[in-house]
């Protein structure tokens, strides 16, 4: 069996092969939040329903995942292999079921499998890199691997015309997953074995800054994409267009991951933090003063490069303390009711607010996280096994 080594450091970095087959976990993990949008779009005009009914059906995506990392984390790790030929393969199943069922529900039944599939390869894929040396890196070619990946399929589904879509759409989402099914399956190599991971010893004075700074960065991104649309509006563009905009800005930021994959990212990490929180502060207050299609689009692409570069070291630090891949898991939950709570919130904020207002709000609130940041990044985590108080 297995055994957690004692320090981070013990782990050595993956190899070009094995970031390959976990970006590709990772791409088909990540793919129900990037494609969400455009699932809620298609089930609208293919079953004739509402845009609350279609989102929430569409969100039982979202809660297949948060089941699979919140409450199945150690027994996915401890099961790694497994788990990760099942989770590919029960992502190719899920999508054709999506396609060819007749109903609404049974579609939500469908998109619900479709999570829990997700759900098990991301904290896969979290196994994999947790204590890795060299975690930073890992994370950040992992995450841009899986945003070109997902960014491509955005790009490519959104280009179908209507009826194309509403046939093809989760067809072509089956096919794609089929080619990278292979590699997607062999994600759990080398991944850690989850009995060590729950008597891990994590540190609360740690922890808390990473996710207090984390859900800021979350919330930032997520409320001011609930209301892009209200903003577009306002200066004269089209729903069409805006979401183009918005499109074409959160594939080309996936480039902010290029900040973590570098070799000396390590270094750096805190000053790279601290830059990329105060441009998406910079950048939301600009978003919500646009005044044409450029504004709107250059903030919009500043916020997306800011939040994928910090991405990649707040889930190295989770990484650096996790015994099995469990804890960047749960964090993912955290980050999800973050997104819930600041999008419902971002209406009435706005319209209470103005857009002036609530971009400085939002400003405010990435500000706030650099604070968070300097003590997430402070003293590095005990070995495992240290005295140091236990998260349950």
């Amino acid at each position: 069996m297995p055994t957690t080594p004692p320090a981070a450091a013990a782990r050595p970095p993956l190899d070009a092969a094995a970031l390959l087959r976990l970006a590709l976990a990772y791409a088909v993990a990540t793919n129900g939040t990037i494609l969400m949008p455009l699932v809620v779009a298609l089930l609208m005009r293919r079953f004739g329903s509402g845009e609350e009914l279609a989102t929430g059906v569409a969100g039982l995506e979202i809660a297949g995942i948060a089941v699979s990392c919140a409450l199945l984390p150690h027994r996915i790790a401890r099961h790694a292999r497994a788990c990760a030929a099942a989770g590919a393969f029960g992502a190719v199943l899920a999508q054709a079921a999506s396609a060819l069922l007749p109903t609404l529900a049974a579609v939500g039944a469908a998109r619900v499998a479709a999570g829990l599939c997700e759900g098990m390869l991301f904290v896969v894929v979290a196994a994999g890199l947790a204590q890795r040396s060299g975690a930073e890196r890992a994370w950040g070619v992992v995450i841009l691997g899986a945003g070109i990946v997902d960014g491509a399929l955005l790009l490519g589904l959104a280009s179908l015309p209507p009826a194309l879509a509403d046939r093809w759409f989760f067809g072509l989402l089956a096919a794609v997953f089929v080619l990278v099914m292979v590699p997607v399956a062999q994600a759990g190599r080398g991944a850690v074995d989850s009995g060590a991971g729950r008597g891990a010893r994590r540190r609360w004075r740690v922890l808390l800054p990473i996710w207090t700074a984390m859900v800021l960065a979350y919330g930032v991104l997520a409320a001011q994409w609930a209301v892009a649309e209200i903003v577009g509006r306002r200066i004269g563009l089209t729903p069409e267009t805006s979401g183009l905009l918005l499109a074409l800005a959160s594939v080309a930021g996936i480039a902010g991951c290029l900040a973590a994959s570098h070799r000396r990212s390590h270094a750096w990490r805190l000053p790279i933090v601290l830059a990329a929180q105060a441009v998406m502060a910079g950048s939301a207050a600009w978003f919500f003063a646009s005044r044409g299609g450029f504004d709107f689009f250059a903030s919009q692409l500043l916020i997306t490069l800011a939040f994928y570069a910090l991405t990649p070291f707040f889930s190295a630090r989770l990484s650096a303390l996790d015994g099995d891949g469990s804890l960047v898991a749960h964090s993912v939950v955290v980050c999800f009711v973050s997104v819930a709570v600041f999008t419902a919130a971002a209406g009435s904020l706005l319209a209470r607010l103005g857009g002036t207002g609530f971009g400085l709000v939002l400003g405010g609130c990435a500000l706030l996280a650099m604070a968070f940041a300097r003590g997430a990044f402070g003293a590095e985590p005990a070995a495992a096994g240290a005295p140091a108080p236990e998260l349950s």
